[in-house]
């Protein structure tokens, strides 16, 4: 299921214990954006990943998020005993949580410079469901496009690509990896990362 983080809209298909596929869009600016033959052939976007997640203003990365039960404030991720069950019922947020600490450089396993070329089809979108992402989730709360009158809400952008990159080196099938779209920083931002275990797959898919 796709995310939006700022004018960023993403959606991660797979994380492998080799590397990661996903689609990444960028959304027009407001007002809309100009004609298509006056957009810049492409936008660059940096990408960087750890695992294991860094902490969160010193705690674990597990803090404040909450597996959603259906009770007030949900039952805590132990996602070091394999629990799953946010893939059925979703996650949610502690109020005012911090966003996660830079991580220690050792565990750095993907940063590099994306080339987002402007999208050929028009338009080319992004559906959100409501539904919940089986792959992984936000590392905070985050606005996300609402479903007006029907099912579905198609979020355009105006560049986007599809990704298969590799990690630096294999990560353990259900250890878990913290991707963001702004390097971590600055320390004290407001901004959200992307947190999925190691699924069971292997290079060719």
């Amino acid at each position: 299921m796709p995310q939006a983080g700022s004018d960023a809209v993403f959606d991660f298909l797979r994380v492998c214990p080799h590397g990661v596929r996903f689609t990444f869009g960028v959304r027009p600016p407001q007002p809309a954006s100009a004609a298509p033959g006056r957009r810049l052939r492409a936008l660059y976007a940096r990408i960087q990943a750890a695992s294991p997640p860094p902490t969160r203003d010193g705690l674990d990365w597990r803090f404040g998020i909450r597996v959603n039960d259906g009770t007030e404030n949900g039952r805590e991720l132990r996602a070091e005993d394999g629990d799953d069950g946010w893939r059925r019922l979703g996650v949610k947020h502690l109020e005012d949580i911090p966003s996660l600490d830079q991580p220690d450089p050792a565990t750095i396993v993907l940063d590099r410079w994306l080339t987002v070329p402007a999208a050929q089809a028009s338009p080319t979108s992004f559906v959100f469901t409501g539904e919940v992402d089986q792959v992984g989730f936000l590392s905070a709360s985050y606005p996300q496009p609402q479903a007006g009158e029907g099912p579905v809400t198609p979020v355009a952008v105006d560049y986007f690509g599809v990704y298969d990159l590799r990690w630096s080196n294999e990560l353990a099938r259900a250890s878990w990896v913290a991707i963001s779209f702004d390097r971590f920083f600055p320390p004290e931002r407001k901004s959200v990362e992307y947190l999925a275990p190691v699924g069971d797959c292997d290079s060719s898919g």
